[in-house]
C-alpha cells in the first residue's frame, strides 16, 4: 500500500513544504527503475556503495573505459530484490519526470543537491550525518535555493569524535582545497582521497564524466591524516576539516580565509584563467589584505600551497615563493604517490607547528556557524532551532545530577517498580486467597499513594521542558530539539555514571576472581557490594525512556477530572513521537511490566494519526552487545536510541512507514533490551526479566530476528524453550494450532564468511538446539499440551549458507575496519541486510496455517493482540529459571507523607475552631437576656453579667483550642513527622523538614488564634456591645416622647434634639471604646518580652527617625520598599560604628562583609516581619510577641552578627516597621468594626426610629419600620460578601491564580490587544510596573467568574423572602418582638443564606421597647412585619450591569483571598526582578528561604534596562546574562559593578535567574518598538537583537489562545 495524503502531510515541515525526517525512512524495496534520487536515499540509509573507489583512480586525467558501468552497477545489482516498480515514488518530482522524458542524465552531485533540497532541516541533517559517517563529504550550500547549511551543522555530531559538532568545532585543524581547473580536468578529489581519506560524489561525476551543471559547489567533509611518527614509531592520526571548493570560489573567498588554517590551492594549466592571474592580482591582494585586516585574518599566518600540474615540463618544487605579495609554497609536478606524501607530510608540520606555537589559536577562531557565507549572493540559512538554546533549557530544568532527578524526582516509575513486586508476589502466591487479598491491598495503596505523587510530578521542570519540546507544533523543531536533549542527557550520563561503572568493573574483577579461585573470604560481601554497585548503577541511569515512563504514569495516575489539557495530550504526543520517527518504550525496562492502559491510550492515537493503516510486526532479541540495533539502523536506516549503560531498555518499538509493499502501511519494529546483561547479573529476577521479554518479543511478532555474536548462541537456547512453555499455556496457542505466530529468523553477527564449512556447523547446531528445545517443554508439560507433535520450527528453512532463500544470516563487521581510515560502513554488510530484509518479507506474506494466508493487523488489533500476549506472560510460571523474586524496592516517599501530616494539622484546627465559635454561640444565646441590656465591662476589658463574678473571657476559649490541638500534635503528628523523617535514606532531609514542621506549627497557632480572638471579639464585644449603646438610644428617645409631650416638638426640634442625643451617645461609646493606641502596646510588649530582657536591648523610639535624611536621598525612582528599609536599618549601623567614616561610599558600594551579613540579615528580616502580619485583621499582643520571636530567631542564624548593637538595632528597626504596618492595619479595621464606627453607621436607623417615635407610631409598625430599616441597612453588604465568596470558591481552582506562568499568558495576551489598538505606550507601562498590571489582569479574570448578578441577586432575595416567612410563623403570645427577630436571626445565621452580616444586623434587645405589640393580633403583627420587609426587597433596585459590578467585586475578591491567606488559593507575589522588571512566580505572602523569589526574565530592555556605560537597551534576558557570566551596576553607579552569577547575593530572597523560558510577546516588542523604547526612556536603541525575537503577532496571539482555549476546556 502506498502513503496517503495525510500520511505524507504529517512528514511535512509547516513552514516550507519540505519532507520531514520521517518521510526519510520510508521503507521501499529496491528497483532499478527508481529515479537517481531514491537510490542516492536508499544506499545512504542502508550502508551502500555510492561512489567508485577513488583510490584506483586518478582524477580527471582517468581514461577508465569501465567508471560508468561500473557505477551503473552499483544499483543494478538490486535487480534481484523485486522487480515490480514502486506504486507511487515518494521522491519523484515533476523535474524527474521532464529529464526522464528527454533522457537527460543528471550528475550524481547534482541529485545530491536535490535531494537535500527536499528535505527540511532534520531529513537534510540526517543526510549529512550518514555522509560523513562513510567519509564523503558534505554539500555546504545549495545554488538552487540559495539556502546554506552552516547553522543546521549545529546538530550534526562528527561521527568517531565524542561529542563534538561540526558547526561549532574549533579544535580541528581546517584546510581549504581549491580547485582553479575546470572540473573535468581537476584533481582535488584525488587529493581529497589520497591525503584526507574523504570520499566526494564529485569523483563519482568525474569517473563518468557527466559533471555537475552548477558554477559554483562547495563541500565540507571530516577527514583523517594517517602519518608514521617518527618519535614514537607509531601511526599517527589527526582528524582535519577540510572545504572542498571547485568552480568559482572567489564569492566563497572572504569565508574560507575565515575558515582555514591552511589552503591548497591547485592552480590551473591555462595561464589567463590562474590564480594569479584570474583573482589574485596586486591590487586584489591589497584590497584582501584591507579586507582581512577589518575581519581580523592574518594571512601570513595561513600555510598557503599552489600546485600546478605539470604540463611536461620538468618539476618545480620552490619551498616558499610570493607572487603579488602572496606568500605561498610552490609546487609544479605530476599529482605521484611521491608528491601526495611529501604534501601531506607538510600538512602535518604545518598543522602541528600552528597549534603549537599558539596555545589560544584554536579559541580565537570563529565556530563554523558564525562565518558569514555568500551573503553578497543573498543565501540564507536553512532554519532551525539552535541546539544551545535548548541545551540552556535542559540546564534550567536540570541543576542537579540526573541521577539525583531520577532516583529522588522520579517516583512515579519508582512506585510503579514497587507495584511490580507486589504483582509478582500475587503470581507466586496466586493459589493463596488470604495472601492474594493482602498483596491487593498493598497494590492499592501504592497507587493511591502514586496517584497523589502525580501532583508533585506534574511541577517537575525536566518533564515540563520535555512536554514542552513534544508539543512544538514546527515538526522540524521539535525532532531537532527532542533529538538535542537525547544527545545531552546521554553526554551527561556519560559524565556522571563513570565512577559507578568503574566501580561495578572493580568488584566484578573481584567477585569473579573469587568465585573461580574459590576463594569463600568476604565473598558474600563482595557480592553483596556487586549487587549494590549494578544496582545503584541502573538507578542513576537517565534517558528519553525515562522522561517517557513517567510522562505515562503521570497520564494514569492521574485522575481524568484533573487532567490538564497538557497532560490529556500526553498519549497524542506519545503518537506523533513515533511518527516523528522515534522509538518508544513498550516494555518498561526497568519494572519488567506493561502499563496496558497507557499503551492502549497511545496505540489508539497512533491509529487516529495513521488512518488505521495494517502494521507488520518485526522484533530482534538477542544478548547484550550482539548488534541488535545495529542490525535494525542498517536493515532500516533509523536511528535506534542510544543511552548510557545499555543501547536498549526494556522493549521498544519504532514505527516505519512502507511505500511499495501493497500488504502492509507500516512496520513496527520491536528491538528488544540484550538479554544476560552484565547490569543485571547476579540481581535478583535477572533471569525472569531476560525471559519475560524475550517471550514477549516473539509472540508479538509476525517474525522475530534472533541476533547471536559470533558462536555464542547458548543464551538463546536457554530462553527458546521458556518461549515455548509460556505460550503453551494460553488461548493463544490452541488458536494457532500450537505453533509460534512469530516467524524465526537467525542472524549471527562478526563471523568469518570466508570459512564456508564452519558455517555449515553452526546452522546444524542451530537445528538440534531449536528440536531440542521443543522436546524439552513436551517433556515438562506432559500431556496436556496444545502444542502439537509437530515442532514448531517443522519448515524452518535451513539451507546452506550460499543460499539467498535461507532463514538464517551469517554476517561479518558492520565496519570495514576497526581503526581509521577504513572506519567506515561496510557495504557488504549493508547488501546482505537488505537482502535477508526482503527475504523476511517474503516468507511472512507468504506463508499459510491450515487455509488460513498471513495478514498484517490494524494498530487496533495489534493493541488487542498485545494485552491478550501480556496476560499470557503473566499467568506463566518461570520459576524453574531462577531461584529468588524480585526485591522490595525503597520508594522516597518523604513529601507526600509529610503534607499529609500537615493536612491533618489544618484538618485538626479546622475542626477545632468551628466546635469552639458554635460553643461561643451556644454561650451567647443562653445568656442573651441580659448580656446586651446589663452588661458592663471591667477594667481588664472582661463582659460582666449581673453577677459581678462571672466575667467573660476570650481565655478559655483560647486554652481549648490550644490544648485540642497541643493533644493532636503531641500524641500523633509529633510522632508521625518524626517517623517519617527519621526513616533510612531520608538523613540528608531530616532537619530540613523538623525546621519547615516547627515553623509550620507556630504559623498555624498565631494564625488560628489570631482567628479565634477576632470571632470572640466579633461575637462578644463588638456586636454587643454596639447593641447596648443602641438600646440605650432607643431607651432615651422612648422616654423622651411619653404621649404626653409629643405636641410641643417642632421638626427643627427634633432634628436638634436627635443631634444631641447621638452626639452624646457616641462620645461616650468613644470614651469606653477609645482607638488602641498602637505605639503603646507594642512598646509595652516588647519591654515585657523576655527575649528581649534576656538580651538587654535598649527599646526606644527617636523622636526623629534619623534614617528620614537617607532616605530623601535614594533615586525618585528607587520604589523598592524593603530595599530602602534595608538601607536605613544600615544607615542605623554606621551611625553606631563611628570608625566607619565614607557613609556615601559605603552606601552606594564596596561594603564590607560585615554590611553584606547585615543587609542580608535585615531583609530577613523584613520579610519575616510582613509574613506574619500577612492577613492579620486587627492588632494584638500575640503577633508582636511572635515578631520578636521569629526576628530574635533570624538573627541568631546569621552570620557573624553575634555583637549586641546589631542585634539592637535589628530589633528596633524591626519595632518600628511593625509599627507602621500595624497601625495602619489597626486604623483601617476600626474604621469598619469599632464600637463607635459600628454606631456612627446606625445614625440613619436610630434618626428613623426617633422621628416615627415621635410622631407616636404605634410599637407593632415602629418594630416592623425598624426591622425594615435594619434589613435595608445590611441587605446589600450581606449580598456582596456572599457574591465575593461564592467568586472566591468558583476561581480557588483556576490555573491562572495559582499557575504564575499561565497567568503570563493572559497578561501576554491583554498586551497584544494593546498592540492592535495602537496603546504601545500603556503597554510599556504595564511591562515597566508589572504589580498594577497583573493586579488589573487579575481583576478582569476574577470579573469574568463572578456569577450572574441579577439571578444570583433574584435567588438571595427568595431565600431571604423564605426567611421572613418562616421566622413570622413562629407564633408566641408573650414577646412577640424579641421572637420575630430572634427567629429571623437565627434563620439568617443558620437556614440557606448562613450570612453573618444579617445575623450581626439583627443582634437586637427588643426588650422594654415593644410588648404593646403582645395586645395586637397575631396576624396583624405578622402581616406588618412581613409587609414591611418585604417592602424592602421589592424597592431594592436590580443589578443591570454584570461588566461594572463584576470589576467593582473583583477588587473585593482579591482582598478576601489576601484576608483569608490561604497558602493554596493566594494572589500572586508583587516582587518583581530589579532589573527586567518581571514578576515573581510564587505565591503572595510565601516563605522566602524556603521559596525564594523566582521569576521567568524577559529581555530587560522592554521594561527600559539598558547597558551601561553606552545605554543601549538590552536584548538579553538575566538569565542569559547568568550564563555569560556578565555584569551589571545598579541606579548607574559604575563605581560598583555586580556579577549576574551573584544575583541572589546581590539581590537576598531572590533565586539565581535560572529558568530560561520564551516570552515571545516581550521578545516580539523588543524587536519591533525598539527605537519607540528607547525614546521613552532616554535610552539607544538596542543593536543585537537576536532573529529569533522578530514574529509575527497573529502566529504568537493564536498559540496563546490556543494555550489557553485548550486547558479552559480541559
Amino acid at each position: 500500500m502506498s502513503l496517503s495524503t495525510y500520511d505524507k502531510g504529517i512528514m511535512q515541515s509547516t513552514c516550507n513544504n519540505k519532507k520531514s525526517y520521517a518521510a526519510f525512512l520510508i521503507d521501499r524495496p529496491f528497483n532499478e527503475e527508481d529515479n537517481l534520487k531514491a537510490l542516492l536515499m536508499n544506499c545512504l540509509r542502508y550502508r551502500l556503495q555510492i561512489v567508485r573507489n577513488s583510490e584506483t583512480g586518478t582524477g580527471g586525467n582517468t581514461n577508465d573505459a569501465d567508471s560508468e558501468s561500473d557505477f551503473e552497477k552499483d544499483f543494478r545489482e538490486w535487480d534481484d530484490l523485486d522487480s515490480s516498480p514502486s506504486s507511487e515514488n515518494f521522491l519523484s518530482n515533476s523535474e524527474d519526470n521532464e529529464s526522464s522524458s528527454t533522457s537527460k542524465v543528471i550528475s550524481v552531485y547534482d541529485s545530491l543537491l536535490q535531494l537535500i533540497d527536499e528535505f527540511d532541516a532534520t531529513g537534510a541533517a540526517e543526510i549529512f550525518r550518514l555522509l560523513l559517517e562513510r567519509r564523503a563529504a558534505i554539500p555546504l550550500f545549495v545554488p538552487k535555493s540559495k539556502k546554506h547549511y552552516l547553522s543546521l551543522l549545529r546538530h550534526v555530531t562528527l561521527p568517531r569524535i565524542d561529542n563534538i559538532r561540526l558547526s561549532e568545532d574549533k579544535s580541528l585543524s581546517r584546510v581549504a582545497v581549491i580547485s582553479c581547473r575546470q572540473r573535468k580536468q581537476s584533481q582535488t578529489c584525488d587529493i581529497l582521497k589520497s591525503i584526507f581519506n574523504i570520499d566526494s560524489f564529485h569523483f563519482l561525476d568525474l569517473a563518468t564524466s557527466n559533471i555537475s551543471s552548477e558554477s559554483m559547489l562547495a563541500e565540507i567533509g571530516c577527514g583523517c591524516i594517517v602519518s608514521d611518527d617518527c618519535k614514537t614509531k607509531t601511526t599517527k592520526i589527526q582528524n582535519v576539516l577540510v572545504v572542498h571548493v571547485m568552480g568559482d570560489f572567489k564569492p566563497l573567498w572572504s569565508f574560507l580565509r575565515r575558515f582555514a588554517d591552511c589552503f591548497l590551492i591547485e592552480d590551473s594549466t591555462v595561464e589567463s584563467e590562474s590564480f594569479f592571474k584570474a583573482f589574485m592580482t596586486k591590487d586584489k591582494k591589497r584590497e584582501l589584505d584591507s579586507q582581512d585586516a577589518a575581519l581580523g585574518v592574518e594571512m601570513h599566518k595561513s600555510f598557503n600551497c599552489l600546485w600546478k600540474p605539470s604540463d611536461g615540463t620538468p618539476s618545480q618544487i620552490e619551498k616558499k615563493r610570493k607572487e603579488n605579495e602572496f606568500l605561498h609554497f610552490y609546487f609544479q609536478n605530476q599529482l605521484s604517490d611521491t608528491f601526495k606524501l611529501e604534501l601531506k607530510s607538510d600538512i602535518v608540520t604545518c598543522m602541528d607547528k600552528t597549534l603549537t606555537s599558539n596555545v589560544d589559536f584554536a579559541k580565537k577562531r570563529l565556530k563554523l556557524c558564525d562565518i558569514p557565507i555568500l551573503e553578497a549572493e543573498e543565501y540564507r540559512s536553512l532554519e532551525c532551532v539552535s541546539p544551545t538554546e535548548i541545551e540552556s533549557k535542559i540546564d534550567e530544568s536540570v541543576n542537579k545530577s540526573l541521577g539525583n532527578v531520577r532516583k529522588n524526582e522520579f517516583v512515579l516509575q519508582k512506585s510503579f517498580m514497587q507495584e511490580a513486586e507486589h504483582h509478582e508476589s500475587k503470581m507466586e502466591n496466586r493459589l493463596k486467597e488470604e495472601k492474594l487479598h493482602e498483596e491487593d491491598g498493598k497494590i492499592k495503596v501504592i497507587r493511591e499513594q502514586r496517584r497523589a505523587y502525580t501532583r508533585q510530578v506534574e511541577k517537575n521542570s525536566l518533564l515540563r521542558l520535555f512536554l514542552s519540546l513534544l508539543e512544538t507544533k514546527d515538526p522540524c523543531s521539535r525532532v531537532l530539539s527532542i533529538r538535542v536533549l537525547e544527545k545531552e542527557l546521554a553526554k551527561r550520563g556519560e559524565q556522571e555514571l563513570g565512577e559507578l561503572f568503574k566501580d561495578v568493573e572493580n568488584l566484578s574483577v573481584s567477585y569473579w576472581e573469587k568465585l573461580n579461585n574459590a576463594d569463600e573470604t568476604d565473598f558474600h560481601s563482595v557480592a553483596k557490594n556487586l549487587r549494590s554497585a549494578k544496582t545503584n548503577l541502573i538507578e542513576n541511569v537517565l534517558g528519553i525512556e525515562h522522561l517517557w515512563r513517567e510522562l505515562s504514569h503521570l497520564y494514569v495516575d492521574m485522575e481524568p477530572e484533573r487532567r490538564s489539557p497538557a497532560i490529556e495530550n500526553i498519549p497524542r504526543l506519545a503518537a506523533q513521537h513515533l511518527m516523528d520517527g522515534f522509538c518508544l518504550e513498550l516494555l518498561d525496562g526497568d519494572s519488567n511490566i506493561i502499563r496496558e492502559k497507557w499503551i492502549k491510550e497511545v496505540l489508539q492515537q497512533l491509529g487516529s494519526l495513521t488512518k488505521r493503516k495494517r502494521l507488520f510486526i518485526l522484533s530482534v532479541m538477542g544478548v547484550q552487545s550482539s548488534g541488535k540495533s545495529t542490525l535494525l539502523n542498517t536493515m532500516f536506516g533509523i536511528r535506534m536510541r542510544t543511552s548510557v549503560g545499555q543501547c536498549t531498555r526494556g522493549v521498544n518499538m519504532q514505527l516505519v512507514p512502507v511505500e511499495g509493499r501493497p500488504e502492509y502501511d507500516y512496520i513496527l519494529l520491536l528491538d528488544t533490551e540484550g538479554t544476560r546483561s552484565s547490569e543485571y547479573h547476579g540481581l535478583p529476577g535477572s533471569e525472569k526479566r531476560d525471559n519475560q521479554m524475550a517471550t514477549l518479543s516473539i509472540l508479538l511478532s509476525d517474525a522475530t530476528i534472533v541476533v547471536m555474536q559470533g558462536e555464542n548462541d547458548a543464551a538463546t537456547k536457554e530462553i527458546l524453550p521458556i518461549v515455548l512453555m509460556a505460550y503453551q499455556g494460553s488461548q493463544l496457542a490452541e488458536d494457532n494450532g500450537g505453533r509460534l505466530s512469530s516467524r524465526m529468523f537467525f542472524v549471527y553477527n562478526r563471523i568469518d564468511t570466508s570459512q564456508k564449512d564452519k558455517l555449515g556447523d553452526i546452522i546444524q547446531k542451530l537445528g538440534t538446539s531449536l528440536y531440542e528445545a521443543f522436546r524439552q517443554v513436551q517433556t515438562s508439560i506432559g500431556n496436556s499440551t496444545n502444542l502439537k507433535s509437530e515442532s514448531p520450527f517443522a519448515d524452518f528453512k535451513f539451507d546452506t549458507p550460499d543460499s539467498s532463500d535461507s532463514d538464517v544470516l551469517f554476517l561479518g563487521n558492520v565496519k570495514k575496519d576497526s581503526e581509521p581510515p577504513n572506519d567506515v560502513p561496510n557495504e557488504k554488510y549493508g547488501k546482505e541486510l537488505i537482502q535477508f530484509r526482503e527475504h523476511i518479507h517474503q516468507r511472512v506474506t507468504n506463508a499459510k496455517s491450515g487455509n488460513t494466508c498471513w495478514k498484517s493487523r490494524s494498530i487496533n488489533e495489534f493493541s488487542e493482540y498485545t494485552e491478550e500476549v501480556w496476560k499470557c506472560i503473566c499467568s506463566a510460571n518461570f520459576i524453574f529459571t531462577f531461584a529468588t523474586v524480585v526485591e522490595n524496592m525503597s520508594f522516597d516517599q518523604l513529601d507526600l507523607e509529610y503534607k499529609a501530616v500537615e493536612r491533618e494539622l489544618a484538618e485538626a484546627y479546622e475542626k477545632s475552631f468551628e466546635n469552639i465559635r458554635k460553643r461561643m454561640r451556644k454561650f451567647i444565646e443562653e445568656k442573651n437576656l441580659f448580656l446586651c441590656s446589663t452588661s458592663t465591662r471591667d477594667q481588664d476589658g472582661k463582659i460582666q453579667g449581673r453577677n459581678e463574678n462571672s466575667p467573660v473571657s476570650s481565655d478559655p476559649f483560647r486554652s481549648s483550642l490550644r490544648n485540642e490541638i497541643f493533644l493532636v500534635i503531641k500524641e500523633k503528628l509529633d510522632e508521625k513527622v518524626e517517623k517519617i523523617v527519621k526513616k533510612e535514606g531520608r538523613e540528608k532531609w531530616s532537619h530540613q523538614f523538623e525546621e519547615i514542621w516547627k515553623n509550620n506549627k507556630k504559623d498555624q497557632a498565631l494564625n488560628w488564634e489570631c482567628n479565634l480572638l477576632n470571632t470572640f471579639n466579633v461575637l462578644f464585644t463588638y456586636e454587643r456591645d454596639v447593641e447596648k449603646y443602641r438600646k440605650k438610644m432607643r431607651t432615651e428617645i422612648n422616654t423622651l416622647f411619653k404621649p404626653s409631650s409629643t405636641n410641643s416638638w417642632t421638626e427643627d426640634n427634633k432634628k436638634e434634639k436627635f443631634e444631641e442625643m447621638f452626639r452624646s451617645i457616641l462620645t461616650e461609646a468613644k470614651k469606653e471604646f477609645p482607638p488602641k493606641v498602637v505605639k503603646n502596646e507594642i512598646t509595652k510588649v516588647y519591654q515585657e518580652s523576655p527575649v528581649i530582657k534576656n538580651r538587654k536591648i535598649d527599646i526606644k523610639w527617636p523622636d526623629v527617625d534619623e534614617s528620614l535624611a537617607l532616605e530623601a536621598n535614594q533615586p525618585e525612582k528607587e520604589e523598592d520598599k524593603k530595599s530602602r528599609w534595608v538601607l536605613n536599618l544600615l544607615f542605623q549601623y554606621r551611625k553606631h560604628l563611628p570608625s566607619i567614616t565614607n557613609i556615601v561610599k559605603k552606601i552606594r558600594g564596596n561594603k564590607e562583609k560585615e554590611e553584606i551579613e547585615i543587609s542580608k540579615c535585615a531583609g530577613t528580616v523584613y520579610d519575616t516581619i510582613n509574613k506574619i502580619v500577612s492577613g492579620k485583621l486587627c492588632y494584638d499582643d500575640s503577633i508582636i510577641e511572635s515578631v520578636i520571636r521569629e526576628v530574635d530567631e533570624k538573627i541568631k542564624k546569621a552570620d557573624n552578627l553575634t555583637e549586641n548593637t546589631v542585634a539592637t538595632i535589628m530589633h528596633n528597626h524591626g519595632m518600628r516597621l511593625i509599627l507602621k504596618v500595624m497601625e495602619k492595619t489597626q486604623k483601617e479595621w476600626e474604621k469598619q468594626n469599632s464600637v463607635p464606627a459600628k454606631l456612627e453607621s446606625h445614625e440613619a436607623i436610630l434618626r428613623n426610629t426617633f422621628m416615627m417615635v415621635s410622631q407616636g407610631v404605634e410599637k407593632t409598625q415602629l418594630f416592623a419600620a425598624t426591622m425594615a430599616k435594619t434589613l435595608e441597612f445590611s441587605i446589600i453588604s450581606a449580598f456582596e460578601k456572599e457574591m465575593v465568596q461564592k467568586t472566591f470558591q468558583g476561581i480557588r481552582k483556576e490555573r491562572w491564580l495559582y499557575d504564575a506562568r499561565f497567568m503570563q499568558k493572559h497578561m501576554d495576551l491583554h498586551l497584544i490587544d494593546l498592540l492592535e489598538k495602537n496603546k504601545l505606550n500603556e503597554a510599556l507601562d504595564n511591562i515597566r510596573v508589572p504589580k498594577a498590571f497583573y493586579a488589573d489582569i487579575l481583576q478582569q479574570l476574577i470579573a469574568q467568574k463572578v456569577p450572574a448578578v441579577k439571578d444570583e441577586w433574584k435567588n438571595f432575595k427568595n431565600q431571604l423572602s423564605q426567611a421572613i416567612k418562616k421566622a413570622a410563623a413562629v407564633q408566641v403570645d408573650s414577646g412577640r418582638a424579641q421572637q420575630f427577630v430572634s427567629q429571623l436571626r437565627t434563620e439568617f445565621l443558620e437556614g440557606y443564606l448562613q450570612s453573618e452580616t444579617l445575623g450581626s444586623a439583627f443582634l437586637i434587645d427588643c426588650s422594654g421597647e415593644y410588648e404593646d405589640c403582645d395586645n395586637e393580633e397575631k396576624k396583624e403583627f405578622q402581616e406588618a412585619c412581613t409587609q414591611k420587609l418585604h417592602e424592602v426587597l421589592e424597592k431594592q433596585p436590580a443589578f443591570k450591569n454584570q461588566g461594572v459590578y463584576a470589576k467593582e467585586l473583583s477588587l473585593k475578591v482579591v482582598q478576601y483571598m489576601v484576608t483569608l491567606n490561604d497558602q493554596a488559593a493566594l494572589p500572586r507575589c508583587d516582587e518583581c526582578c530589579r532589573l527586567c522588571k518581571s514578576l515573581c512566580l510564587e505565591a503572595a505572602n510565601h516563605d522566602i528561604e524556603l521559596r525564594p523569589h523566582d521569576a521567568v526574565h524577559q529581555p530587560g530592555g522592554v521594561a527600559g534596562f539598558s547597558y551601561h556605560p553606552t545605554n543601549e537597551l538590552v536584548a538579553t534576558t538575566c538569565c542569559q546574562s547568568y550564563e555569560k557570566d556578565s555584569s551589571f551596576v545598579l541606579n548607574g553607579d559604575d563605581t560598583k559593578w555586580y556579577k549576574y552569577k551573584d544575583y541572589a547575593t546581590v539581590f537576598p530572597g531572590w533565586k539565581d535567574p535560572r529558568i530560561l523560558e520564551e516570552l515571545p510577546v516581550r521578545e516580539y516588542i523588543l524587536a519591533t518598538y525598539n527605537k519607540e523604547i528607547a525614546e521613552k526612556y532616554n535610552l539607544e536603541p538596542c543593536t543585537t537583537i537576536p532573529a529569533s525575537y522578530f514574529r509575527h503577532l497573529s502566529t504568537i496571539r493564536k498559540h496563546l489562545e490556543e494555550e489557553i482555549g485548550g486547558s479552559m476546556k480541559g
